[in-house]
């Protein structure tokens, strides 16, 4: 588990079906050049919004430039649309922000195809703009499967793939997807874990990266807008075993101070 909390999922399914290595060069190498546009600009929150549809229509009450919101039904899509859901993602999309939807992965183990069906789900019955593959793994050896991943969902038409190993994995995740979570943890870890961090974490474009706190105080959660590369960065009051089910009282000042940043 690398040491990290689950994120909100039920069950789990069999091997994944690896793919050709020639494959994966190949979209390592499209990812990369995309990994390559401009990445000025101030940065911006990544918000694992796993609430009941009024919860993410609170968000979208306040609309803030290239904020991203992962939402989750059910672990994943659920097994029928819910209109209310469809509403509020639209409510989102109006106010600007891109949206995408939870995909647990069981970092790597998880079937391909249930995996997939999981991507359609979110596109036909939420018209998201991606996804978010949680429990991703990190180690170089299950790179193929992630690399298929990120090809399909982006032939589907899904605009944003993002990778949650909730620690920093090989480089090659980062030139495969859009967006990965280098740090998911307790804020009272996080100035360690970004001293570890290795080098070409601050050499790849910051809208890469993405960092999620949880038990933090707004004074650590204001801190965090100032510390590391990360061009997202989301923090939250609440605790394990689900930080992310609720909003913390400080996330306007949060992302007003994102805003603001060099």
């Amino acid at each position: 588990m690398n040491g990290r909390p689950r994120v909100r999922r039920r069950g789990r399914a069999g091997l994944a079906a690896l793919f050709a290595g020639a494959t994966v060069a190949v979209v390592i190498a499209l990812a990369a050049g995309r990994g390559a546009a401009d990445d000025a600009g101030c940065r911006s929150a990544l918000i694992p919004a796993y609430l009941p549809p009024e919860g993410i229509a609170r968000i979208a009450a306040r609309p803030v430039r290239d904020r991203v919101v992962v939402f989750n039904p059910d672990s994943g899509p659920g097994t029928v649309p819910r209109a209310a859901y469809r509403s509020a993602v639209a409510a989102e999309q109006r106010a600007g922000t891109r949206v995408i939807g939870y995909v647990h992965t069981g970092w790597g183990a998880r079937d391909p195809a249930a995996v997939r069906a999981d991507v359609m789900r979110y596109r036909s019955w939420y018209g998201v703009d991606g996804i978010f593959f949680d429990e991703t793994a990190h180690d170089a050896a299950q790179l193929p499967y992630y690399a298929a991943l990120a090809h399909d969902t982006r032939a589907d038409g899904l605009a944003v793939v993002a990778f949650n190993p909730g620690t920093v994995p090989a480089r090659g995740y980062v030139d495969l997807a859009d967006i990965v979570v280098t740090f998911e943890g307790p804020a009272r870890a996080y100035d360690a874990a970004l001293r570890s961090m290795p080098q070409w974490t601050r050499e790849v474009p910051r809208r890469k990266l993405a960092h999620l706190l949880y038990d933090a105080t707004r004074a650590q959660a204001l801190h965090a807008v100032t510390e590391g590369s990360a061009g997202y960065v989301y923090a939250t009051s609440a605790s394990l075993p689900d930080p992310w089910s609720t909003l913390p009282p400080y996330l306007d000042e949060l992302e007003t101070r994102l805003a603001g940043c060099p």
